[in-house]
């Protein structure tokens, strides 16, 4: 049922423009929050349905190069711990030591 609406509903210019969107979203100027939040909402928009090892690296491949470096350090094993312990610590502690 969801392919068919899909499909019906959601011309394929519409979808390709959200893998695009998502494939080349970088952080940028965005803080840490901001690129996740964006992020996250792209992964929707798309469906998804890639195994969350490859999300996971996606999501440190699009972070300013200063956090991935760190975050990879440390151990992880889900996206949300990404996201929100590591990612958003490591921005932190740049903002309080320049």
């Amino acid at each position: 049922m969801k392919v068919k609406f899909k499909s019906r509903f959601l011309p394929s210019p519409y979808l390709q423009d959200c893998y695009s969107q998502h494939h080349n979203l970088f952080q940028g100027s965005m803080s840490v929050e901001e690129y996740t939040r964006e992020f996250e909402r792209l992964l929707i928009k798309c469906d998804s349905q890639n195994p969350k090892d490859q999300t996971m690296v996606r999501h440190l491949g699009g972070l300013n190069l200063k956090y991935p470096n760190v975050v990879e350090l440390q151990r992880y094993s889900t996206f949300d711990k990404i996201c929100l312990l590591l990612a958003h610590k490591v921005e932190k502690q740049r903002k309080l030591r320049p």
